[in-house]
């Protein structure tokens, strides 16, 4: 297997080893795409991205992590600029997941250190670039937000931190528009720990997302929270055949079905994208068969309007240097694209975008032509 290096060993969680697996022969179907890098960072646009967001007009805004860290655009022609960068205290520091638009031009998003108290921040940058810090966490209100921000029609913020609270475990929280917060949940343990990604509101106004430890079985949970902050576990991974440490963002259909991945687990040890239907019942869609095939699935997933699910995966593929994969409505997975580890980029960790006219686009955290990263297009 390709030697890890830098933040990509860590990706998983801080104190979460996955169990490697041995290789296997079976080779997955490959699919005939045009792939593309439209940006090889370098340091002075910041290093290790993120997960991408698009707003209206067409722009691409992604952050980087390495450093400080940075907030940047790529428009329409794929003119890159640095719309932001970060200098520690107090406005924060090493954002880890993607920024959240509004109709307005402002982006929304969370640094996983920095801020008054170095233990995060929720940040809102303006359409002229101006940023303001609206919390800084600390200790039981939260700390370390690694996920990105879920923005309602009334202009609250939701999100997650991977610890702080009573015990430690970490919470969900809601912040204003202008910027008063309120925990929603603290996290026991047995019901979840360290939630690290961001969170999906259904029309009732429950929220969904995954817990990287924790359960029954400490290998990670599916949670509901209900508007009056009752919480479910709809799910306790078993490191079984239905995966362990799900990393993953959830997403929610048109019919309440939710999908998401387990980085490790499943039928043969590589991890499973799975799903839970509206009544709770939980299957497993896809289980990763081979390196091939990809392994550690740690990013999110989105759907297209044929219900095609699209990932990726940290390291396997052809090079062992991650993969893009499709998996169809009946559970056969694809690969995309096989990262060669040079100047296409290596260890793709983040969500894929998918725009309206059914392109996708990515990042990696290393590789490309500066060594630095890259941030491709695959057109299907």
């Amino acid at each position: 297997m390709t030697k890890i290096t830098t933040r990509a060993a860590n990706l998983i969680v801080w104190s979460v080893i996955i169990p490697t697996a041995t290789w296997m022969t079976l080779p997955p179907l490959h699919a005939q795409t045009t792939f593309q890098v439209i940006h090889h960072l370098g340091l002075s646009d910041g290093y290790e991205p993120n997960g991408l967001a698009r707003d209206s007009t067409g722009n691409i805004f992604g952050t980087t992590s390495g450093g400080r860290g940075t907030v940047f655009k790529i428009d329409p022609s794929h003119m890159f600029t640095v719309v932001y960068a970060f200098s520690g205290a107090p406005d924060g520091s090493s954002p880890r997941a993607r920024v959240t638009p509004d109709n307005a031009g402002n982006l929304y998003g969370t640094t996983a250190f920095g801020g008054s108290n170095d233990q995060g921040t929720i940040f809102k940058i303006d359409s002229s670039g101006t940023e303001t810090i609206m919390r800084s966490f600390k200790g039981s209100g939260g700390s370390y937000p690694f996920g990105s921000l879920t923005l309602d029609p009334a202009g609250n913020l939701y999100g997650t931190t991977q610890l702080g609270g009573a015990l430690n475990n970490g919470v969900v929280f809601r912040i204003n528009a202008s910027g008063t917060g309120r925990i929603l949940h603290k996290f026991s343990g047995p019901d979840g720990s360290r939630p690290r990604e961001s969170l999906v509101k259904d029309a009732a106004g429950n929220l969904y997302g995954t817990t990287v430890l924790g359960g029954d079985y400490d290998r990670g949970t599916v949670f509901k929270l209900a508007p009056d902050g009752m919480e479910t576990v709809l799910h306790h991974f078993t490191s079984g055949a239905d995966g362990a440490y799900p990393t993953c963002e959830l997403i929610l259909d048109s019919a309440g079905n939710l999908y998401g991945e387990a980085a490790a687990g499943g039928a043969f040890s590589h991890g499973t994208v799975f799903k839970l239907d509206s009544s709770g019942v939980f299957s497993i869609l896809h289980s990763f068969l081979s390196q091939a095939e990809g392994d550690d699935a740690i990013g999110g997933l989105v759907m297209d309007s044929a219900g095609n699910l699209y990932g990726v995966t940290l390291v396997g593929g052809d090079f062992g240097a991650g993969n893009v994969f499709k998996i169809d409505p009946s559970g056969n997975e694809t690969v995309l694209y096989s990262f060669t580890g040079g100047s296409d980029g290596l260890y793709p960790s983040s969500t894929l975008l998918l725009s309206p006219d059914g392109t996708l686009y990515g990042t990696t955290l290393e590789g490309g032509n500066y060594g630095h990263g890259t941030v491709f297009k695959i057109k299907r």
